[in-house]
């Protein structure tokens, strides 16, 4: 054991060891090598004193105030940016939350469809498709048995033909992501 522990260590040369990680970085050119923190806040404090001396007789001129003044930038209510001005909230459209919902939704099922075609052993293929209906599911086909039970409560044509157009929008989107998995999930 010794002898496999001596010819172990002939391998390994001293200068490839790895660096312990408790060691600190002695730099030769750091000013403030051997001095502790109060030293070194001492000195910076000297060289910030030093410098702001050739500005003396100009910091000594004092402020005024200025109560109306416009352009307040250091003012914590005044954000300056072109996006908030009118001229560009004109010009854009409201942001429509359903329509980026129903992008970020076929966005992961293409994701999802992309790791399937990626993904060579079978029980992996089974858990990504797994997620895929778990996320086709939660998204639409939950919602929609709600919308099938409220078309069979409902006594008025009218809220039925709503259910209806609703039913048909996400029997849309749910062939939406069916053709978006077979595009993207079963290339070769």
């Amino acid at each position: 054991m010794k002898q496999i522990s001596q010819t172990a260590d002939t391998w390994v040369s001293e200068e490839e060891t790895p660096v312990s990680p408790v060691l600190k970085v002695i730099r030769a050119d750091d000013p403030w090598q051997g001095m502790n923190e109060e030293e070194v806040e001492d000195a910076k404090e000297f060289i910030r004193c030093y410098l702001l001396k050739d500005h003396e007789l100009i910091l000594q001129i004092p402020i005024q105030a200025q109560e109306n003044d416009f352009w307040a930038p250091n003012h914590p209510d005044f954000l300056e940016s072109a996006f908030n001005t009118w001229d560009y909230h004109r010009t854009q459209r409201p942001f429509n939350k359903y329509a980026y919902r129903i992008r970020k939704i076929l966005e992961q099922v293409r994701d999802l469809a992309i790791y399937h075609s990626s993904t060579s052993q079978p029980e992996g293929r089974a858990r990504i498709q797994r997620r895929y209906e778990i996320v086709v599911d939660n998204e639409y086909r939950d919602h929609l048995l709600i919308l099938v039970e409220r078309h069979q409560r409902a006594r008025d044509d009218e809220q039925r033909y709503e259910i209806r157009k609703k039913v048909a929008e996400l029997n849309c989107r749910i062939l939406q992501c069916q053709q978006v998995w077979q595009e993207y999930a079963y290339w070769e």
